[in-house]
């Protein structure tokens, strides 16, 4: 049976709303008191089928003998290895509600982010796509009627005209392809234009958007982590294996080392260059110094994320009237081909 119930759930695909949903859920139930069996069974009762897929094999482990966190490691296209190192350190504190409910808000947080970013980074790509659309729309509607006041006025079309007709013919005479190549371009632009934006904010000339994501969730996790019962050195090494950037995982390890050879936190994170800004040492010098390490960090995580938010609006703002100029430009030049030699005769008619 529990073979049969992980091989179901191994074909399943989870969002992270559900993932929230169900650490919230639970968190909710054991802070109220039920035993973990029968907080489990009453999630079975409560959630919808995917999620109640995932009760029924964390409640097989359990009535089995294992730790909430060793059932959750069978499951790791469910349960990120945080969750799980996460959860074992709320068994062992006897705080798991209270961890629970934290890394739900953390994902949660996270999650509302990377939206955030995402909206970002695609906004260009939209604003692109709809110049194009305008584009297509005067070549196949509007061209025809002027080339038509053309042939009723006996005016010979320019050169470029006659090169914008010869496309329009084209795209007239093969409507399979047209339609073909607008696909191709629309499932391009929703498999890379997501990429393709956030490669340009990890530029540094763009503003070097990645590096402060990387410090607001590392400040996040560390914080987390350290509010979880666990000590500074395998808190950071912990965070270092959810980290997907090589370069910021690296500088991790690096801190872990300096960590392991007896240094503060504070020396240590000043000694690994570029892993955080400067205000945000500044905050956890505070917060070392004073015991109020992890409520330090939470604050340099909020300021970072404001911080975010704001240099990317004002980037917005910037490429907004700046695309939007580039692709006027682009369809006045084809207004201005079309229309400037008919504009010239009608300039040159007598009164």
């Amino acid at each position: 049976m529990l073979e049969e119930v992980s091989k179901i759930l191994h074909r399943q695909a989870f969002t992270w709303r559900q993932r929230i949903l169900f650490l919230r859920q639970l968190a909710l139930v054991l802070q109220s008191g039920l035993p973990l069996l029968q907080a489990m069974e009453l999630l079975r009762r409560r959630l919808d089928k995917k999620l109640q897929l995932v009760c029924l094999h964390l409640y097989q482990l359990l009535r089995h003998g294992s730790s909430l966190a060793e059932a959750m490691e069978r499951e790791p296209s469910f349960f990120p290895q945080l969750t799980t190192q996460l959860v074992q350190a709320g068994e062992l504190s006897g705080q798991l509600g209270t961890v629970l409910a934290e890394l739900a808000d953390y994902y949660e947080q996270q999650e509302k982010l990377r939206s955030f970013v995402i909206k970002a980074a695609i906004y260009p790509l939209l604003l692109l796509l709809a110049a194009f659309a305008v584009l297509l729309f005067f070549l196949l509607y509007v061209l025809p009627m002027l080339a038509g006041v053309y042939r009723d006025m006996h005016m010979q079309p320019s050169a470029s005209m006659e090169l914008l007709l010869g496309v329009q013919q084209w795209l007239v005479n093969n409507p399979l392809l047209l339609a073909s190549c607008l696909g191709f371009i629309i499932i391009l632009s929703a498999s890379y234009g997501r990429k393709a934006g956030l490669w340009l904010l990890k530029r540094s000339w763009c503003g070097n958007f990645s590096g402060l994501l990387y410090e607001i969730r590392f400040c996040k996790l560390l914080a987390l982590l350290l509010d979880s019962g666990l000590n500074i050195t395998i808190a950071v090494r912990t965070i270092a294996t959810t980290m997907a950037e090589s370069g910021f995982a690296k500088m991790l390890l690096l801190l872990d080392s300096r960590l392991q050879r007896g240094g503060d936190i504070t020396a240590s994170l000043a000694g690994v260059k570029g892993l955080l800004s400067p205000i945000t040492l500044d905050l956890v010098s505070v917060g070392a110094a004073t015991g109020c390490l992890p409520q330090m960090l939470r604050e340099a995580a909020s300021m970072g994320q404001q911080d975010l938010e704001s240099r990317i609006t004002k980037l917005r703002e910037v490429l907004a009237p700046l695309l939007l100029l580039i692709a006027a430009g682009m369809i006045a030049a084809v207004v201005c081909t079309v229309l400037g030699p008919l504009l010239e005769l009608l300039s040159a008619l007598p009164q």
